[in-house]
């Protein structure tokens, strides 16, 4: 089984206020939010964003299961029949929510891989950058 905490940004906690970002041209911030929980085999995060393409809250929760299955839930719906691979610094989420499926990948990056790359693919297409909302020190 693998430990969700891998493909999330060094350094990040719950509670933890990160910015939002997307790419227009550069990135610039369009929300903000934070993981309200977070460990080894779940997470649960909120935010809200702002953007051309999408507006509103992102509420996202994840439950890593043995024999690669998973639960989640994205923006209320729900799926406890979703699987998951690791490859590399990259999780991929494969779910079914009612008629819907989406893809949704967890990788680090950013300087100091301090940043969440979030991509959300299907019904819903969402790309961003969870940053910290501090920057922390990078070694």
């Amino acid at each position: 089984m693998v430990d969700f905490r891998n493909f999330i940004g060094c350094g990040t906690a719950a509670g933890m206020k990160l910015n939002i970002l997307a790419q227009v041209i550069f990135f610039v911030n369009v929300g903000s939010g934070e993981f309200i929980d977070l460990g080894a085999t779940q997470a649960a995060f909120k935010g809200k964003i702002d953007t051309v393409f999408y507006k509103g809250d992102l509420s996202l929760t994840l439950k890593l299961l043995e024999d690669g299955k998973a639960e989640v839930s994205l923006n209320g719906s729900r799926t406890s029949q979703a699987t998951y691979t690791a490859s590399g610094n990259k999780l991929t989420i494969e779910a079914k929510l009612g008629s819907r499926s989406q893809v949704i990948t967890f990788e680090q990056g950013g300087k100091g891989n301090v940043e969440t790359y979030l991509g959300v693919t299907g019904t819903q297409s969402i790309n961003v950058h969870l940053a910290p909302g501090a920057k922390p020190a990078v070694a």
